[in-house]
């Protein structure tokens, strides 16, 4: 099914940054020599690269139903030539293959060699088809894909037109479920769409294949997915939330029990957690995020699979039913300190935040603490942008941490003020200081 909705055309491309960048290079007189189409799995760099060719050869610009489309769409072109370089990856395919690239096309205006996993060459492999690259004879254009573009040399990506293919989001997904689920004439509604695309994390191919199983098991998406009646995520989530150790180890067990692949289950809290903690920025979640990804690495080992997430219900549930610091947290924290303590070791603050953070002690350096009740520390910024970047969840979180531990408090909490912009700079040293602060939030 994946194959049967390939999309076939620059319009169809499912992604809008990509159609955008391909037809506005396409409309100029001199086409790149050389692309590179980087971005994750799935998300449909081989298809574009197709198009693209069809494109370069079809005389109606990549209308999809020549003679011409049809035989680049099932790879019998003979001017478009397909390469794996995971299993074509040294030195003497690239030799080949530079021989080849000096013959002219059979059929089209355009010889086009599709690179895909480029990244997989060897050094010696990649050098030689730099060299192609930097004098590429005219009637020859090469797309290279990659999922990991960091991986190869700066030479080579800077001789291409690169195009990124982001991953793309839950609508976008659902959009191409939907033509998929009209074309089939299913009924299977938005609600399930939406599950196979968050499930698919990300690929257009997955989401259709999910969605291809699905519809053969009758349109039973949650059967499809092992997501069985009485497992949701949310109801396990809230029994470790709420310190209940012995039920939660139970309905792990009832997971097993139901046939439920547990690291889909997990991936499935994961994703409960993660919106909860975009929306909230609820800094408790994060323990919980790190807990589960620390059993789900584990369970791909385990000798008993269910173990690692047992184990990951025992320490959370502990700490959330007895937390044990937060009423010492509340006694540090009321009146202990003043503002002449933070005043006074204020240096020392910074000296905090430099291993987390150059570029926050930077801003710290141009602001002072003006209140501090034991909890709240205002800091008055001399600048507006200084006051904007250390408000950031980021910046102000980094600098709480560091009070806390100069301190010895749990809990402080950051607030900005604006001063009147009067810097009354002293020393050459602290004019010094001041101008590597700048360098450090400038780079």
């Amino acid at each position: 099914m994946y194959l049967k909705y390939r999309p076939q055309k620059i319009s169809e491309l499912d992604l809008k940054a990509v159609r955008e960048s391909l037809e506005m290079a396409l409309k100029k007189e001199e086409v790149p020599h050389a692309w590179l189409f980087a971005g994750p799995r799935g998300t449909g760099k081989t298809s574009a690269a197709r198009i693209l060719a069809k494109n370069l050869n079809c005389e109606k610009g990549g209308c999809g139903k020549c003679e011409i489309c049809r035989e680049v769409a099932d790879g019998s072109y003979p001017d478009v030539v397909e390469i794996d370089a995971a299993s074509n990856r040294g030195i003497d395919e690239i030799r080949t293959l530079r021989e080849q690239v000096a013959l002219a096309p059979m059929r089209g205006r355009y010889k086009v060699y599709i690179i895909d996993e480029v990244h997989m060459l060897t050094t010696e492999a990649a050098n030689a088809l730099l060299k192609t690259l930097e004098e590429p004879p005219a009637h020859v254009v090469f797309v290279l894909c990659t999922t990991e573009m960091e991986k190869l040399p700066e030479t080579v990506v800077s001789r291409c037109r690169v195009v990124r293919f982001k991953r793309p989001s839950i609508e976008e997904i659902v959009g191409r479920l939907e033509r998929v689920v009209k074309q089939e004439q299913e009924n299977i509604g938005k609600e399930e769409l939406e599950k196979i695309a968050k499930a698919a994390r990300g690929s257009f191919r997955d989401a259709i294949k999910i969605l291809e199983q699905a519809i053969a098991n009758g349109g039973d998406v949650k059967g499809t997915l092992g997501m069985a009646e009485g497992v949701e995520p949310e109801d396990f989530l809230r029994l470790v939330r709420e310190g209940k150790t012995r039920e939660a180890a139970e309905f792990v067990s009832e997971v097993v029990k139901k046939g439920v692949n547990l690291r889909d289950f997990v991936e499935r809290c994961v994703e409960v957690l993660r919106e909860e903690l975009l929306e909230t920025m609820d800094r408790n979640l994060i323990g919980l995020i790190e807990g589960l990804e620390k059993a789900y690495g584990r369970m791909k080992d385990a000798a008993v699979v269910q173990l690692p997430l047992e184990i990951f219900v025992i320490e959370n549930t502990k700490i959330s039913s007895s937390k044990p610091q937060e009423p010492k947290v509340e006694k540090k924290d009321t009146g202990n300190f003043r503002l002449e303590d933070v005043t006074g070791r204020w240096n020392d603050v910074m000296k905090a935040v430099r291993p987390l953070n150059h570029s926050v002690e930077a801003l710290l350096r141009s602001t002072r603490p003006v209140g501090f009740d034991g909890r709240d520390l205002v800091l008055e910024a001399f600048y507006e942008f200084h006051k904007k970047q250390l408000e950031t969840d980021r910046c102000r979180m980094i600098v709480e941490k560091a009070v806390g531990e100069v301190f010895g408090v749990g809990q402080v909490v950051v607030k900005m003020k604006l001063g009147n912009g009067q810097v009354q700079v002293k020393t050459e040293d602290e004019s010094e200081k001041l101008v590597k602060a700048a360098e450090e939030i400038f780079k």
